[in-house]
Protein backbone atom coordinates (compact mmCIF):
# COMPACT_ATOMS: atom_id res chain seq x y z
CA UNK A 1 0.00 0.00 0.00
CA UNK A 2 1.42 3.35 -1.01
CA UNK A 3 1.67 6.03 1.67
CA UNK A 4 0.44 9.55 1.13
CA UNK A 5 2.98 12.24 1.97
CA UNK A 6 2.99 16.03 1.76
CA UNK A 7 4.55 17.65 -1.29
CA UNK A 8 7.47 18.93 0.79
CA UNK A 9 8.80 16.43 3.31
CA UNK A 10 10.35 17.61 6.54
CA UNK A 11 13.39 15.62 7.65
CA UNK A 12 14.82 17.04 10.90
CA UNK A 13 15.76 13.59 12.14
CA UNK A 14 17.67 12.82 8.96
CA UNK A 15 19.56 16.09 9.21
CA UNK A 16 20.48 15.38 12.84
CA UNK A 17 21.52 11.85 11.98
CA UNK A 18 23.70 13.07 9.12
CA UNK A 19 25.36 15.65 11.39
CA UNK A 20 26.02 12.95 13.98
CA UNK A 21 27.60 10.69 11.36
CA UNK A 22 29.82 13.49 10.09
CA UNK A 23 30.95 14.25 13.65
CA UNK A 24 31.61 10.56 14.29
CA UNK A 25 33.72 10.35 11.15
CA UNK A 26 35.68 13.44 12.16
CA UNK A 27 36.36 12.10 15.66
CA UNK A 28 36.91 8.41 14.98
CA UNK A 29 37.71 8.28 11.28
CA UNK A 30 41.08 7.85 9.57
CA UNK A 31 43.88 10.32 10.14
CA UNK A 32 43.98 13.39 7.97
CA UNK A 33 47.06 13.90 5.76
CA UNK A 34 48.28 16.65 8.10
CA UNK A 35 48.05 14.35 11.12
CA UNK A 36 49.70 11.52 9.22
CA UNK A 37 52.56 13.83 8.24
CA UNK A 38 52.89 14.87 11.88
CA UNK A 39 53.18 11.21 12.93
CA UNK A 40 55.79 10.64 10.22
CA UNK A 41 57.82 13.64 11.37
CA UNK A 42 57.62 12.39 14.95
CA UNK A 43 58.90 8.96 13.90
CA UNK A 44 61.78 10.56 12.00
CA UNK A 45 62.63 12.67 15.05
CA UNK A 46 62.50 9.64 17.34
CA UNK A 47 64.80 7.68 15.02
CA UNK A 48 67.24 10.60 14.87
CA UNK A 49 67.31 10.73 18.66
CA UNK A 50 68.02 7.00 18.84
CA UNK A 51 70.80 7.33 16.26
CA UNK A 52 72.38 10.14 18.30
CA UNK A 53 72.29 8.05 21.47
CA UNK A 54 73.85 5.13 19.61
CA UNK A 55 76.55 7.43 18.25
CA UNK A 56 77.33 8.60 21.77
CA UNK A 57 77.41 5.03 23.10
CA UNK A 58 79.76 3.86 20.36
CA UNK A 59 82.24 6.62 21.19
CA UNK A 60 82.11 5.56 24.86
CA UNK A 61 83.26 2.05 23.88
CA UNK A 62 86.89 3.04 23.41
CA UNK A 63 89.32 0.18 24.00
CA UNK A 64 86.85 -2.59 23.20
CA UNK A 65 87.27 -5.29 20.55
CA UNK A 66 85.26 -4.40 17.42
CA UNK A 67 83.30 -7.66 17.55
CA UNK A 68 82.34 -7.06 21.17
CA UNK A 69 81.53 -3.40 20.46
CA UNK A 70 79.26 -4.33 17.54
CA UNK A 71 77.45 -6.88 19.71
CA UNK A 72 76.93 -4.30 22.44
CA UNK A 73 75.71 -1.70 19.94
CA UNK A 74 73.18 -4.15 18.48
CA UNK A 75 71.85 -4.81 21.97
CA UNK A 76 71.80 -1.08 22.77
CA UNK A 77 69.79 -0.34 19.64
CA UNK A 78 67.28 -3.06 20.48
CA UNK A 79 66.86 -1.70 24.00
CA UNK A 80 66.42 1.83 22.69
CA UNK A 81 63.70 0.61 20.32
CA UNK A 82 61.73 -1.26 22.99
CA UNK A 83 60.13 1.80 24.69
CA UNK A 84 58.79 3.08 21.36
CA UNK A 85 57.54 -0.39 20.46
CA UNK A 86 55.72 -0.53 23.79
CA UNK A 87 54.16 2.86 23.08
CA UNK A 88 53.16 1.73 19.58
CA UNK A 89 51.44 -1.30 21.08
CA UNK A 90 49.59 0.83 23.64
CA UNK A 91 48.49 3.22 20.88
CA UNK A 92 47.34 0.34 18.69
CA UNK A 93 45.37 -1.21 21.56
CA UNK A 94 43.77 2.15 22.35
CA UNK A 95 42.79 2.54 18.70
CA UNK A 96 41.32 -0.97 18.68
CA UNK A 97 39.26 -0.22 21.79
CA UNK A 98 38.04 3.02 20.24
CA UNK A 99 37.13 1.24 17.00
CA UNK A 100 35.27 -1.50 18.86
CA UNK A 101 33.38 1.08 20.94
CA UNK A 102 32.51 3.03 17.81
CA UNK A 103 31.28 -0.16 16.17
CA UNK A 104 29.16 -0.98 19.23
CA UNK A 105 27.59 2.49 19.33
CA UNK A 106 26.76 2.37 15.63
CA UNK A 107 25.21 -1.07 16.12
CA UNK A 108 23.04 0.23 18.96
CA UNK A 109 21.90 3.22 16.91
CA UNK A 110 21.16 1.00 13.94
CA UNK A 111 19.10 -1.41 16.06
CA UNK A 112 17.18 1.47 17.63
CA UNK A 113 16.51 3.02 14.22
CA UNK A 114 15.28 -0.31 12.80
CA UNK A 115 12.97 -0.78 15.78
CA UNK A 116 11.62 2.73 15.29
CA UNK A 117 11.14 2.06 11.58
CA UNK A 118 9.07 -1.03 12.37
CA UNK A 119 6.96 0.90 14.88
CA UNK A 120 6.45 3.87 12.56
CA UNK A 121 5.56 1.59 9.66
CA UNK A 122 2.74 0.08 11.74
CA UNK A 123 1.55 3.53 12.87
CA UNK A 124 1.50 4.87 9.34
CA UNK A 125 -0.37 1.86 7.95
CA UNK A 126 -2.92 1.96 10.80
CA UNK A 127 -3.38 5.70 10.47
CA UNK A 128 -3.78 5.42 6.74
CA UNK A 129 -6.50 2.81 7.22
CA UNK A 130 -8.35 5.17 9.59
CA UNK A 131 -8.01 8.03 7.14
CA UNK A 132 -9.25 5.88 4.28
CA UNK A 133 -12.25 4.65 6.33
CA UNK A 134 -13.28 8.15 7.45
CA UNK A 135 -12.72 9.51 4.00
CA UNK A 136 -14.95 6.86 2.44
CA UNK A 137 -17.72 7.49 4.99
CA UNK A 138 -17.70 11.25 4.47
CA UNK A 139 -17.57 10.75 0.74
CA UNK A 140 -20.69 8.57 0.91
CA UNK A 141 -22.53 11.18 2.98
CA UNK A 142 -21.59 13.85 0.52
CA UNK A 143 -22.76 11.67 -2.37
CA UNK A 144 -26.06 10.87 -0.68
CA UNK A 145 -26.63 14.55 0.03
CA UNK A 146 -25.88 15.38 -3.59
CA UNK A 147 -28.46 12.80 -4.75
CA UNK A 148 -31.08 14.15 -2.37
CA UNK A 149 -31.11 11.27 0.01
CA UNK A 150 -28.82 12.79 2.50
CA UNK A 151 -29.47 14.84 5.57
CA UNK A 152 -32.84 16.78 5.73
CA UNK A 153 -32.81 20.51 5.17
CA UNK A 154 -33.45 22.74 8.20
CA UNK A 155 -36.93 23.68 6.96
CA UNK A 156 -38.03 20.05 6.64
CA UNK A 157 -37.24 19.51 10.30
CA UNK A 158 -40.04 21.87 11.33
CA UNK A 159 -42.52 21.23 8.56
CA UNK A 160 -44.50 18.09 8.78
CA UNK A 161 -44.04 17.50 12.47
CA UNK A 162 -46.96 15.62 14.02
CA UNK A 163 -46.75 17.44 17.33
CA UNK A 164 -44.58 20.05 19.01
CA UNK A 165 -42.65 17.29 20.80
CA UNK A 166 -42.00 15.55 17.51
CA UNK A 167 -40.64 18.81 16.09
CA UNK A 168 -38.30 19.22 19.09
CA UNK A 169 -37.07 15.63 18.73
CA UNK A 170 -36.46 16.08 15.02
CA UNK A 171 -34.58 19.32 15.68
CA UNK A 172 -32.41 17.64 18.29
CA UNK A 173 -31.65 14.71 15.98
CA UNK A 174 -30.72 17.12 13.20
CA UNK A 175 -28.30 18.99 15.51
CA UNK A 176 -26.69 15.79 16.75
CA UNK A 177 -26.26 14.55 13.20
CA UNK A 178 -24.47 17.76 12.19
CA UNK A 179 -22.22 17.63 15.25
CA UNK A 180 -21.38 13.98 14.58
CA UNK A 181 -20.39 14.68 11.00
CA UNK A 182 -18.36 17.71 12.06
CA UNK A 183 -16.53 15.66 14.67
CA UNK A 184 -15.86 12.99 12.10
CA UNK A 185 -14.42 15.60 9.77
CA UNK A 186 -12.17 16.98 12.53
CA UNK A 187 -11.00 13.46 13.33
CA UNK A 188 -10.25 12.86 9.68
CA UNK A 189 -8.16 16.01 9.52
CA UNK A 190 -6.30 15.06 12.72
CA UNK A 191 -5.68 11.52 11.47
CA UNK A 192 -4.35 12.88 8.21
CA UNK A 193 -1.94 15.25 10.02
CA UNK A 194 -0.69 12.50 12.34
CA UNK A 195 -0.23 10.11 9.45
CA UNK A 196 1.68 12.67 7.42
CA UNK A 197 3.98 13.47 10.37
CA UNK A 198 4.61 9.76 10.94
CA UNK A 199 5.34 9.31 7.25
CA UNK A 200 7.86 12.17 7.38
CA UNK A 201 9.57 10.66 10.40
CA UNK A 202 9.55 7.21 8.83
CA UNK A 203 11.30 8.60 5.76
CA UNK A 204 13.94 10.27 7.95
CA UNK A 205 14.48 7.09 9.97
CA UNK A 206 14.93 5.05 6.80
CA UNK A 207 17.51 7.57 5.57
CA UNK A 208 19.26 7.32 8.92
CA UNK A 209 19.29 3.52 8.65
CA UNK A 210 20.91 3.69 5.21
CA UNK A 211 23.57 6.05 6.54
CA UNK A 212 24.16 3.90 9.63
CA UNK A 213 24.57 0.77 7.52
CA UNK A 214 27.25 2.51 5.47
CA UNK A 215 28.90 3.79 8.64
CA UNK A 216 28.72 0.32 10.16
CA UNK A 217 30.67 -1.07 7.20
CA UNK A 218 33.34 1.61 7.71
CA UNK A 219 33.45 0.81 11.44
CA UNK A 220 34.01 -2.87 10.69
CA UNK A 221 36.86 -2.00 8.31
CA UNK A 222 38.38 0.28 10.93
CA UNK A 223 38.10 -2.42 13.59
CA UNK A 224 39.74 -5.02 11.35
CA UNK A 225 42.57 -2.60 10.54
CA UNK A 226 43.01 -1.79 14.23
CA UNK A 227 43.11 -5.48 15.11
CA UNK A 228 45.79 -6.06 12.48
CA UNK A 229 47.81 -3.06 13.71
CA UNK A 230 47.59 -4.21 17.33
CA UNK A 231 48.63 -7.74 16.38
CA UNK A 232 51.59 -6.40 14.38
CA UNK A 233 52.66 -4.09 17.22
CA UNK A 234 52.43 -6.97 19.69
CA UNK A 235 54.52 -9.21 17.44
CA UNK A 236 57.10 -6.46 16.90
CA UNK A 237 57.48 -5.99 20.65
CA UNK A 238 57.72 -9.74 21.26
CA UNK A 239 60.38 -9.97 18.55
CA UNK A 240 62.37 -7.16 20.18
CA UNK A 241 62.25 -8.89 23.56
CA UNK A 242 63.38 -12.16 21.98
CA UNK A 243 66.20 -10.36 20.15
CA UNK A 244 67.19 -8.59 23.35
CA UNK A 245 67.57 -11.88 25.19
CA UNK A 246 69.64 -13.41 22.40
CA UNK A 247 71.88 -10.35 22.19
CA UNK A 248 72.38 -10.24 25.95
CA UNK A 249 73.46 -13.88 25.97
CA UNK A 250 75.75 -13.19 23.02
CA UNK A 251 77.29 -10.18 24.77
CA UNK A 252 77.99 -12.13 27.96
CA UNK A 253 79.62 -14.88 25.93
CA UNK A 254 81.85 -12.45 24.05
CA UNK A 255 82.77 -10.59 27.23
CA UNK A 256 84.27 -13.84 28.46
CA UNK A 257 86.04 -14.39 25.12
CA UNK A 258 87.60 -10.93 25.17
CA UNK A 259 88.10 -10.67 28.92
CA UNK A 260 91.75 -9.76 28.44
CA UNK A 261 90.55 -6.43 27.00
CA UNK A 262 89.27 -5.49 30.44
CA UNK A 263 92.82 -5.46 31.73
CA UNK A 264 93.57 -2.60 29.32
CA UNK A 265 90.74 -0.54 30.81
CA UNK A 266 92.26 -0.09 34.25
CA UNK A 267 91.33 2.96 36.26
CA UNK A 268 93.45 5.98 35.57
CA UNK A 269 94.00 7.92 38.78
CA UNK A 270 95.96 10.84 37.33
CA UNK A 271 95.37 13.37 34.57
CA UNK A 272 99.09 13.53 33.82
CA UNK A 273 100.01 12.74 30.22
CA UNK A 274 103.70 11.86 30.54
CA UNK A 275 104.29 12.14 26.82
CA UNK A 276 102.92 15.68 26.70
CA UNK A 277 104.63 16.57 29.97
CA UNK A 278 107.99 15.76 28.43
CA UNK A 279 107.16 17.75 25.30
CA UNK A 280 105.97 20.66 27.43
CA UNK A 281 109.24 20.67 29.36
CA UNK A 282 111.19 20.74 26.10
CA UNK A 283 108.99 23.55 24.79
CA UNK A 284 109.53 25.55 27.99
CA UNK A 285 113.30 25.15 27.69
CA UNK A 286 113.16 26.21 24.04
CA UNK A 287 111.22 29.38 24.85
CA UNK A 288 113.52 30.23 27.76
CA UNK A 289 116.57 29.77 25.52
CA UNK A 290 115.12 32.07 22.88
CA UNK A 291 114.42 34.72 25.48
CA UNK A 292 117.98 34.46 26.84
CA UNK A 293 119.38 35.27 23.39
CA UNK A 294 117.64 38.61 23.36
CA UNK A 295 119.61 41.69 24.35
CA UNK A 296 116.98 42.77 26.82
CA UNK A 297 114.77 40.60 28.91
CA UNK A 298 111.42 40.18 27.25
CA UNK A 299 108.38 41.37 29.13
CA UNK A 300 106.27 38.73 30.80
CA UNK A 301 104.20 37.02 28.08
CA UNK A 302 100.48 37.63 27.99
CA UNK A 303 98.27 34.73 29.03
CA UNK A 304 98.19 32.09 26.29
CA UNK A 305 101.02 33.90 24.54
CA UNK A 306 103.90 32.21 22.79
CA UNK A 307 103.73 29.85 19.89
CA UNK A 308 101.75 31.33 17.06
CA UNK A 309 99.54 33.76 18.93
CA UNK A 310 99.04 35.92 22.00
CA UNK A 311 95.33 35.66 22.74
CA UNK A 312 94.22 35.96 26.35
CA UNK A 313 92.86 33.02 28.30
CA UNK A 314 89.38 34.45 27.95
CA UNK A 315 89.43 34.75 24.19
CA UNK A 316 90.75 33.33 20.97
CA UNK A 317 89.65 29.75 21.66
CA UNK A 318 87.36 28.05 19.14
CA UNK A 319 85.84 24.61 18.73
CA UNK A 320 88.19 22.41 16.68
CA UNK A 321 85.23 21.08 14.64
CA UNK A 322 81.74 22.36 13.99
CA UNK A 323 79.87 19.67 15.94
CA UNK A 324 78.10 19.06 19.23
CA UNK A 325 79.94 17.91 22.32
CA UNK A 326 79.31 14.23 22.99
CA UNK A 327 81.08 13.32 26.20
CA UNK A 328 82.29 15.71 28.86
CA UNK A 329 85.47 15.72 30.89
CA UNK A 330 85.36 13.58 34.03
CA UNK A 331 85.05 10.11 35.48
CA UNK A 332 82.76 7.58 33.85
CA UNK A 333 82.01 3.87 33.81
CA UNK A 334 82.63 1.75 30.78
CA UNK A 335 79.23 0.64 29.38
CA UNK A 336 80.30 -3.00 29.02
CA UNK A 337 82.86 -3.67 31.74
CA UNK A 338 81.68 -0.94 34.15
CA UNK A 339 85.26 -0.05 34.99
CA UNK A 340 85.97 3.41 36.34
CA UNK A 341 88.08 5.54 34.05
CA UNK A 342 88.86 9.23 33.66
CA UNK A 343 87.71 10.75 30.40
CA UNK A 344 90.46 13.35 30.13
CA UNK A 345 88.88 15.44 27.38
CA UNK A 346 85.72 15.95 25.35
CA UNK A 347 84.44 14.15 22.27
CA UNK A 348 82.96 15.54 19.08
CA UNK A 349 81.02 12.96 17.00
CA UNK A 350 81.77 13.89 13.41
CA UNK A 351 82.41 12.04 10.16
CA UNK A 352 85.83 10.74 9.27
CA UNK A 353 87.77 13.03 6.96
CA UNK A 354 86.32 16.28 8.32
CA UNK A 355 89.09 18.89 8.79
CA UNK A 356 90.16 19.62 12.37
CA UNK A 357 91.08 23.19 13.19
CA UNK A 358 93.49 24.51 15.81
CA UNK A 359 91.54 25.44 18.93
CA UNK A 360 93.88 28.40 19.47
CA UNK A 361 96.91 29.94 17.82
CA UNK A 362 100.11 28.03 18.51
CA UNK A 363 102.87 25.79 17.19
CA UNK A 364 102.70 22.11 16.25
CA UNK A 365 104.80 20.27 18.82
CA UNK A 366 104.45 16.68 17.63
CA UNK A 367 102.70 13.96 15.67
CA UNK A 368 102.49 10.80 17.77
CA UNK A 369 100.77 7.44 17.73
CA UNK A 370 99.75 4.95 20.40
CA UNK A 371 97.17 2.19 20.70
CA UNK A 372 94.82 4.37 22.74
CA UNK A 373 94.93 7.80 21.06
CA UNK A 374 95.81 6.56 17.60
CA UNK A 375 97.18 9.39 15.48
CA UNK A 376 97.58 12.34 17.84
CA UNK A 377 98.64 15.92 17.15
CA UNK A 378 99.89 18.22 19.92
CA UNK A 379 99.88 22.02 19.80
CA UNK A 380 101.68 24.42 22.12
CA UNK A 381 99.88 27.65 23.05
CA UNK A 382 102.62 29.23 25.13
CA UNK A 383 103.08 29.90 28.83
CA UNK A 384 100.15 31.13 30.92
CA UNK A 385 100.45 31.80 34.65
CA UNK A 386 103.69 29.88 34.70
CA UNK A 387 102.25 26.79 32.98
CA UNK A 388 102.69 25.67 29.41
CA UNK A 389 99.28 25.22 27.73
CA UNK A 390 98.93 22.49 25.14
CA UNK A 391 96.02 20.96 23.23
CA UNK A 392 95.91 17.48 21.73
CA UNK A 393 93.76 15.99 18.96
CA UNK A 394 93.25 12.20 19.01
CA UNK A 395 92.17 9.40 16.62
CA UNK A 396 93.09 11.47 13.55
CA UNK A 397 92.90 10.02 10.08
CA UNK A 398 95.83 12.17 9.03
CA UNK A 399 97.69 15.43 9.62
CA UNK A 400 97.27 18.78 7.87
CA UNK A 401 100.12 20.75 9.51
CA UNK A 402 103.74 19.61 9.92
CA UNK A 403 105.66 19.61 13.18
CA UNK A 404 107.00 23.09 13.91
CA UNK A 405 104.31 24.89 11.87
CA UNK A 406 102.85 28.08 13.31
CA UNK A 407 99.03 28.05 13.14
CA UNK A 408 96.20 30.40 13.99
CA UNK A 409 92.90 29.49 15.60
CA UNK A 410 90.79 27.57 13.11
CA UNK A 411 93.67 26.63 10.76
CA UNK A 412 93.48 22.96 9.65
CA UNK A 413 95.85 20.72 11.58
CA UNK A 414 94.40 17.27 10.85
CA UNK A 415 91.42 15.18 9.78
CA UNK A 416 88.87 13.31 11.88
CA UNK A 417 89.38 9.56 12.00
CA UNK A 418 88.89 6.50 14.18
CA UNK A 419 92.46 5.31 14.74
CA UNK A 420 93.65 3.77 17.98
CA UNK A 421 91.16 2.73 20.64
CA UNK A 422 88.10 4.09 18.87
CA UNK A 423 84.87 2.41 17.79
CA UNK A 424 83.55 5.20 15.59
CA UNK A 425 84.57 8.35 13.75
CA UNK A 426 85.01 11.22 16.21
CA UNK A 427 87.50 13.72 17.56
CA UNK A 428 88.77 13.37 21.11
CA UNK A 429 90.12 16.74 22.22
CA UNK A 430 92.15 17.58 25.34
CA UNK A 431 93.81 20.62 26.91
CA UNK A 432 96.77 20.24 29.28
CA UNK A 433 98.56 22.49 31.71
CA UNK A 434 102.17 21.29 32.04
CA UNK A 435 101.01 17.87 30.82
CA UNK A 436 98.02 17.58 33.18
CA UNK A 437 94.69 17.32 31.41
CA UNK A 438 92.13 19.90 32.49
CA UNK A 439 88.49 20.47 31.60
CA UNK A 440 88.41 22.01 28.09
CA UNK A 441 85.22 23.84 29.09
CA UNK A 442 87.49 26.21 31.03
CA UNK A 443 88.93 27.37 27.70
CA UNK A 444 86.41 26.76 24.95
Amino acid sequence: MSLRSPSVLRRPLAVAATAMLVLTTMVAGPLSPATADGDKDQKVSERADIDQQLEDLRIDLGGVNDDLADTYMALAETELLIPQAQQDLEDAQAELEAAQENNRQIGERLTAAQDEEKQLSGQVESGQDEVDSSDEELSQIALDAYKGGGMPSPSSVYIGGGSPQDTVDRSMNYQLTLESQGSRLDTLRSDQAVTENSADRLTAVREEIDALKSDAEDAVDRTVAAEDAAATAKQDLDDLYATQKTQRDDLESKKATYEEDEEDLESRGSTLDEEIQELAQQEREREEAEQAKKEKPAPAPAPNGGGGGSSSSNGGWVYPVNARLNSNFGWRYHPIYHTRKLHAGVDFPVACGVPVGAAHSGRVLAHTYNSGAGNKLILSHGIQNGKLITSSYHHLQGYAAPVGAEVSAGDPVGYVGTTGSSTGCHLHFEIQEDGNSVNPANYL
